[in-house]
């Protein structure tokens, strides 16, 4: 009974040399994709087919891809280039052993790396790169380099001391990504993309002079309410204040939560302390709490007035019933890596979306689209036009709940 117990029986993963390789599969379609091909199959009616693999040369390296034998689509990805390229098309059984060949000719299109459009510009505190045309959502990585010499513009590029400053993923059709913290010098900077597979882009090229940018210090600045501020918190354990105390730990009492019968839109009121010029906004929503839904913030304003607002009435003929004293510093609706809808909905959403989420999310300053993006200001004004609970409904309150604020900008004074 020991010597039954202790033998290989009946086990199925046991290689029979009696199992015939099996029946060769057919193909019946090719669907050319970014860097390869979609290559369906129809499988053979034979008991000992247990997968099928196809077998090719990417980029000078051979691979394979595998299915098992209740798929009938094989993709074959990764090429550098539309090149015409040879795929070997083989079924096999539970040995391994594989079937006669069908050989397929794929022609790819163009891989991302190739019709991803790529460039750059100068902005407070560093550069912005646009990512635009990455119509399948291809995961790339977007590498930005510096040389430090920008007469190097002249060599060639083998030449040029690049240095590498940082690489930054995304699989946004159509996004802006920053890197800041530079130095505000002329430099030269390149970028180019990375696939999957290790293909790269050409690099893109410029000279840039990141403007002077500092952080507004967070301790200046005061809850400040004219009179007309309509935004109510819930109770001293969502203080308004947390919105400036740097404190991320996406609990009470670090973080603004107004009352659930406020209307939309909510409006609350700041005095940075002195006079600067923003460029950019820093906002975080409470980490991993109900991303893209419920009470966080979907669209913002946000509002700016260099003269003391309790001077001033509210004028019902102005935007909002704003006194005359602010100006408008620009509109934004969440960014979300993935996009939204159509319908404008948010829809599902990605890795990505929740990694910018938890990060934090850049309101910046755009002068061409709101002309007074860039005036002189004191006081700031943060407006919630909608959250995602009350977006596009019928309902006109509801709670908001927000985690920090962060501007950027250049001091124009000091401390008073």
């Amino acid at each position: 009974m020991l010597l039954v117990g202790c033998g290989d029986g009946d086990r199925i993963d046991q290689i029979d040399g009696s199992i015939p390789a099996p029946k060769a599969v057919t193909v019946t379609s090719v669907r050319a994709i970014p860097g390869g091909a979609v290559i369906k199959v129809g499988l053979p009616n034979d008991p000992n087919l247990k997968g099928v693999v196809a077998k090719y040369v990417r980029n000078g390296e051979p691979v394979e891809t595998r299915i098992s034998r209740y798929i009938d689509s094989l993709t074959v990805e990764g090429y550098a280039n539309t090149d015409a390229q040879q795929v070997h098309i083989y079924a096999f059984n539970s040995n391994g052993d594989l079937s006669e060949p069908v050989d397929v000719t794929i022609n790819p299109e163009a891989p991302a790396v190739q019709t991803v459009q790529v460039s750059m510009e100068q902005c407070f505190g560093g550069v912005k790169i646009h990512i635009e045309n990455n119509t399948y959502k291809e995961n790339l990585a977007v590498v930005l380099m510096a040389c430090t010499d920008p007469t190097e513009v002249d060599k060639a590029d083998e030449d040029r001391k690049w240095v590498e400053v940082t690489t930054l993923f995304t699989a946004s059709e159509d996004i802006y990504l920053a890197r800041r913290g530079l130095e505000a010098k002329e430099t030269l900077f390149g970028c180019y993309l990375r696939d999957n597979w290790g293909n790269l882009s050409d690099k893109t090229i410029a000279v840039l002079t990141p403007r002077e940018e500092v952080e507004i210090d967070p301790t200046k600045v005061l809850y400040y309410n004219p009179g007309d501020d309509n935004s109510k918190q819930t109770t001293s354990s969502y203080p308004i204040m947390a919105l400036w105390d740097r404190t991320y730990s996406g609990n009470s009492p670090n973080l603004y939560a107004s009352d659930a019968n406020s209307p939309m839109p909510q409006w609350l009121t700041f005095d940075l302390g002195k006079r600067v010029i923003l460029s950019r906004i820093g906002k975080w929503g409470r980490k991993s709490y109900q991303p893209y839904q419920n009470a966080n913030p979907r669209d913002y304003e946000f509002w700016g007035s260099i003269e003391d607002p309790k001077q001033y009435e509210p004028n019902p003929e102005n935007e909002h019933g704003f006194a005359d004293c602010w100006f408008k510093l620009g509109t934004f609706t969440q960014p979300k890596p993935s996009g939204y809808n159509p319908d404008g909905t948010p829809g599902a959403w990605t890795d990505e979306d929740i990694v910018y989420w938890n990060q934090g999310t850049e309101f910046e300053m755009d002068p061409l689209q709101f002309p007074h993006a860039y005036d002189e200001l004191r006081y700031l004004r943060l407006v919630i036009l909608d959250t995602y609970q009350t977006w596009n409904t019928v309902n006109r309150k509801g709670q908001f709940q927000l985690e920090e604020l962060l501007p950027f900008g250049q001091v124009l004074e000091s401390y008073r």
